[in-house]
């Protein structure tokens, strides 16, 4: 009977050791678990806290792009001032030129009218001139034609009669 309690204290004790064996490596397991946590915690901390001063580069940037963007609108609206400004020169520039030359050929009509008036021819210019004022005021509500050189030419008229060709002039030659 002794053995019998050997037995059973043997199968007590190893169940007593298997237990302690089993809640042992659960806690050693529970241990490494807590360790991975903590590193993958650490880990995390480590990757917020890298966000967080990206995210603070950013605020930057966007806080210089909008202090650029600020500058360029003052510099985009300083160069169409600028435009306005040369356009409006550039306008009366034109005007001035516009005069200039409008008077320029005023000065050369007259320095013409004047030669005219001083050379031989001055009284043809003055007979075909009034010649011409004629036709048009007596033909002024014709709308058919016009006056040229003095004369009233209707429309589709030509005021030199058209030269024949030598080809119509030899069919002509032949025909009488």
């Amino acid at each position: 009977m002794l053995w019998l309690r050997v037995a059973i204290l043997g199968v007590v004790l190893a169940a007593v050791a298997g237990a302690v064996f089993k809640v042992t490596a659960f806690l050693h397991e529970k241990d490494l678990m807590i360790q991975e946590r903590d590193q993958q915690i650490l880990n995390l901390n480590a990757q917020v806290a890298g966000l967080r001063i990206d995210a603070d580069r950013l605020k930057n940037s966007n806080a210089s792009l909008e202090g650029e963007i600020a500058k360029k609108r003052d510099e985009l609206a300083q160069a169409e001032l600028e435009a306005k400004k040369i356009s409006l020169a550039d306008q009366a520039s034109s005007k001035r030129l516009g005069e200039l030359e409008r008077k320029l050929n005023d000065q050369e009509r007259i320095a013409k009218i004047e030669r005219l008036s001083r050379s031989r021819r001055a009284d043809l210019v003055l007979k075909i001139v009034n010649r011409s004022a004629e036709c048009e005021l007596e033909n002024f509500f014709r709308t058919d034609g016009e006056c040229k050189a003095g004369k009233w030419i209707p429309a589709g008229d030509r005021l030199v009669p058209k030269a024949e060709t030598p080809a119509e002039s030899q069919a002509q030659g032949e025909e009488k």
